[in-house]
């Protein structure tokens, strides 16, 4: 499998450098990075469910962190493939530079999520509903370095270093230029909760509890949160630390709030649409042209820009 793995690392690379140059190769470019993501993420993840393994252990557990690397991976091996080497600068800055978030902004990518959940556990009381049991948050409170080990081990191995380089990264940028912010973050948010659907065929993962329906939620939860991760991309001056940052603390406060109800779930997830739901409102509904106009002041290489060169902010 590790051979075959190696194989499809040199086939990307030769057929992303072979590819057709359009005059939107941005464009192409991205199709690539979905394409060959979905293919390097569900070999490893189907090999799991076929054989069976757990995906928490031995061979299981590699196959799942190799086909869980697959948006980061991709997406900076088209950046070495497709960027000039300026923008190549670029975007490796955007990975460290924490200056491009300001004070108001750090403040949101560490409260938004405690918030959201606060807001769901009112709301799953006030129906009647059950707190969830807050597991992780008693072990945290218990043994507060055991923090920093859940903080290393989610951001590189689960979810925000294997995959924001791709999502945000390398495929945000272009689908907020060709499509405006609600068209981009309602396709990024359906490919993005799409290619995890293998995880619900997972007994050891999470989804696999949620069922066919809760998938349908989990959708709509990854659309809301591409929005929140979007509107912060653009506000930090498409800082990629922002989107790694975002999606951390985002597990880590699911992680605190273990184990929970199905309702609980459900109303966590309508929550976070509602994001997408306030931005699509602002825009058709109330025709108030907001993230439009943001989505014009990013800057990208002149021959990835229809009709002119857009100036930095």
């Amino acid at each position: 499998m590790c051979h075959l793995w190696a194989k499809q690392q040199a086939a990307i690379i030769y057929f992303m450098r072979r590819g057709v140059q359009p005059l939107d190769k941005s464009l192409v470019d991205v199709k690539k990075f979905f394409i060959f993501t979905f293919i390097q993420t569900w070999i490893f993840y189907i090999a799991i469910i076929l054989f069976k393994l757990n995906a928490y252990a031995g061979l299981g557990l590699v196959f799942l962190i190799c086909g869980g690397m697959a948006p980061s991976l991709i997406g900076v091996i088209l950046v070495f493939t497709s960027y000039r080497k300026e923008d190549r600068k670029d975007y490796f800055k955007r990975i460290y530079q924490a200056n491009r978030i300001g004070i108001g902004w750090w403040l949101f990518i560490l409260l938004v999520f405690p918030a959201i959940h606060a807001a769901t556990v009112l709301i799953t009381l006030s129906f009647g509903g059950e707190a969830p049991a807050m597991e992780g948050l008693c072990d945290a409170v218990q043994s507060p370095v055991s923090i920093l080990t859940v903080l290393l081990v989610g951001f590189f191995f689960n979810g925000a270093f294997p995959e924001e380089l791709g999502w945000r990264g390398f495929a945000l940028e272009t689908l907020l230029k060709r499509h405006g912010f609600i068209k981009a973050n309602l396709l990024l948010g359906l490919i993005w909760g799409v290619w995890h659907l293998p995880l619900f065929f997972m007994p050891e993962q999470a989804h696999y509890s949620m069922g066919f329906t809760g998938f349908w939620f989990y959708l709509a939860h990854a659309i809301g949160l591409s929005t929140i991760m979007s509107l912060v991309f653009i506000k930090t001056k498409r800082s990629i630390l922002s989107a790694l940052l975002l999606h951390m603390f985002s597990n880590l406060a699911t992680n605190m709030m273990l184990s929970y109800s199905q309702t609980y779930e459900r109303i966590y997830s309508f929550i976070v649409f509602a994001a997408f739901c306030r931005e699509y409102l602002a825009e058709y509904a109330m025709s108030i042209p907001q993230f439009p106009s943001l989505c014009q002041n990013l800057p990208l290489k002149p021959r990835r820009i229809p009709g002119g060169v857009l100036k930095d902010q």
